[in-house]
């Protein structure tokens, strides 16, 4: 069992030692592994690397374990099985963030799905018109989310239309959202219709410490990562962040700390694990899209943190985009300054139809 798991230790984490805390792949490493020893059927957590951090510690741990014995958490597919489909009903996630006079704006969810932390800005930047946030399907409820981007932007492009059932259109997004848009925008022009605005805030919140900024199509993970992967990182990674904490536990109180760190709100602890279930299916539609580039005007917002390196660079897929860069913290700072409202702000005062 050494051997075996020092092998898959370094093919993970090449020149690493047995300490797994300290390997040079970091906690990205940590989670690899993790997700590794599952997909071969041992049932290992974060929790298990953190109290047995060597290779020879774990060893010994899972001598005692049953390869296919069930997991610490409940498995997706248990969860998936248990929800349902999102085409067997009508799906309504507009969430209306403030009142007003003209043409709305609408701004698509982050990765972890929540988009109502935006009304601690509408006043900075919306000039008076009404402004809506979309948040992900299977949020506030049981409902699958859809797998592909097209199929997300689809859903949101119906939702969009029944408030404003003709452009010219005003459309944001945070983070995972900002490819959601980025796939709305093309739907809507393939319809023939007008995208004045396209505010893409690819800088927003992120559970790992990986690139958030990134523009779409640019892959994160190994190929063939599949959607119960996806949910064994979100877990991994919020196991790193609470240590040895039971996470089944202690859901309140995880999710509290979420919503004064992330923003996350409405998240009932019984639906803990399903809402980790919600942001791998999010983050599997990003990870599979394949972008066609856009034609149109787009304004790309980053801080300044995270605007670096080519997959920062939303050109390829945006040529007649204008990028943002601002010092600012996060994409909610962002949206509170001046440059975003004026960016933002239409040639002319048109009234809705």
């Amino acid at each position: 069992m050494d051997e075996y798991l020092r092998s898959q230790w370094r093919q993970i984490s090449p020149g690493a030692g047995d300490d797994f805390l300290t390997g040079p792949g970091g906690v990205d490493a940590m989670v690899g592994l993790v997700i590794r020893l599952q997909q071969s059927g041992f049932p290992v957590s974060m929790r298990d690397l953190l109290r047995s951090p060597t290779v020879p510690l774990l060893a010994a741990a899972l001598r005692d374990q049953v390869a296919g014995a069930p997991g610490e958490y409940p498995p997706l597919a248990e969860l998936w099985a248990e929800s349902r489909s999102v085409w067997t009903a009508e799906v309504g996630t507009l969430v209306p963030l403030a009142a007003g006079r003209g043409l709305p704006l609408f701004f698509v969810h982050t990765g972890l799905g929540q988009v109502r932390f935006v009304e601690q800005a509408v006043d900075d930047f919306r000039r008076g018109r009404p402004v809506y946030g979309i948040e992900s399907i299977g949020l506030r409820d049981r409902t699958r989310p859809p797998l592909s981007m097209v199929e997300i932007a689809d859903q949101y492009v119906a939702q969009v239309r029944r408030v404003q059932p003709h452009g010219p259109y005003s459309i944001g997004g945070f983070c995972m959202g900002s490819h959601v848009a980025f796939e709305m925008a093309h739907r809507l022009t393939d319809a023939g219709e007008e995208v004045a605005v396209l505010a893409l805030m690819p800088s927003a919140f992120s559970l790992d410490a990986g690139l958030n900024s990134i523009r779409p199509g640019i892959r994160q993970r190994p190929p063939g990562t599949g959607l119960s992967d996806l949910y064994l990182e979100r877990l991994a990674y919020v196991q790193l962040m609470f240590g040895d904490l039971d996470l089944a536990a202690n859901r309140s109180d995880v999710l509290d700390v979420f919503e004064q760190t992330f923003w996350l709100d409405g998240v009932k602890p019984e639906d803990f694990f399903w809402h980790a279930v919600v942001a791998a299916a999010n983050a599997f539609a990003q990870e599979n899209y394949d972008p066609r580039p856009y034609p149109g005007p787009a304004l790309v917002f980053q801080t300044a943190r995270t605007a670096t390196g080519e997959a920062a660079d939303w050109s390829p897929v945006a040529p007649n985009l204008r990028n943002h860069i601002l010092d600012e913290p996060d994409s909610l700072a962002i949206m509170r300054t001046a440059e975003f409202s004026d960016a933002i702000a239409p040639a002319t005062a048109p009234t809705a139809r």
